[in-house]
């Protein structure tokens, strides 16, 4: 018998084996490289939900801020809207009392004028007794003005006023009262039309942070491969918040 030959077949075992343990190798960095690449993908699509987390979380805020303020900016310019019809009310009312003590302090003055002429008649005439009679009849204020008339010697001094009506002592409290419900009447008209823009403005803030309400709900809906068009929305839903909310503090409160 021949004996069986093992020197040739050492090479080709060791061959073998280098083989394996290369391919091995090379299974387990495909391996490794596979699953590092699925845990970073991983790591990315949370790290993408967190800041898509956190990119929500600051819209719902700013959402109920402008919210907030937009339903405190209505409810003034309600407020506002009421006390201009009041404060115009109150201006009608005021200008009607004046129209009313003018017509009354006019018709006294026709009547002390007249009075006043049939005075001077019956003196003239030498009647004292009907010019005692009516002079005891003026108004106060027509008796005042008269005496005063008559001091200043008027039918010898022609420096002298020429009736009573013009002398500085003859004032009607109708006239005097008119005067200043005409003045109250033209202030409270002033002060309606400062409600009124008081009132417009507020309406005009609820506009723009109705604004930022759309801005701000665009932006929470746009997803991570849109990120400049979502921060762009961002951006101008907060500076047209913070400048509307700057704004809103410089007005006043309505208490009335």
């Amino acid at each position: 018998m021949t004996p069986t030959s093992h020197e040739p077949s050492g090479p080709l075992e060791a061959q073998s084996s280098s083989r394996a343990t290369a391919a091995t190798a090379d299974t387990a960095d495909t391996a490794d490289t596979d699953e590092s690449q699925i845990l970073r993908r991983i790591l990315d699509a949370v790290e993408k939900d967190q800041r898509k987390r956190w990119v929500e979380i600051a819209c719902a805020i700013l959402l109920a801020l402008a919210t907030t303020a937009s339903a405190w900016c209505a409810y003034q310019s309600n407020l506002w809207g009421g006390v201009q019809t009041f404060r115009l009310a109150a201006s009608a009312r005021n200008a009607r009392e004046a129209s009313r003590n003018e017509v009354i302090a006019a018709e006294e003055r026709m009547f002390d004028g007249l009075m006043f002429i049939h005075f001077i008649e019956h003196r003239s005439q030498q009647r004292e007794d009907v010019g005692e009679f009516l002079r005891k009849r003026f108004s106060p204020e027509m008796k005042v003005a008269v005496e005063a008339w008559l001091a200043t010697d008027p039918f010898d001094n022609p420096q002298a006023p020429l009736t009573p009506l013009k002398m500085p002592q003859y004032v009607q409290a109708e006239k005097v009262a008119a005067q200043k419900l005409h003045d109250e009447a033209v202030t409270m008209h002033d002060a309606a039309q400062v409600a009124n823009q008081h009132s417009d403005t507020y309406v005009l803030l609820t506009v723009l942070f109705a604004s930022v309400l759309f801005f701000g709900g665009i932006a929470g809906t746009i997803n991570n491969d849109s990120r400049r068009l979502r921060w762009a929305m961002q951006l101008m839903a907060v500076v047209l918040f913070l400048i509307t909310t700057g704004f809103m503090f410089t007005m006043p409160i309505c208490r009335e």
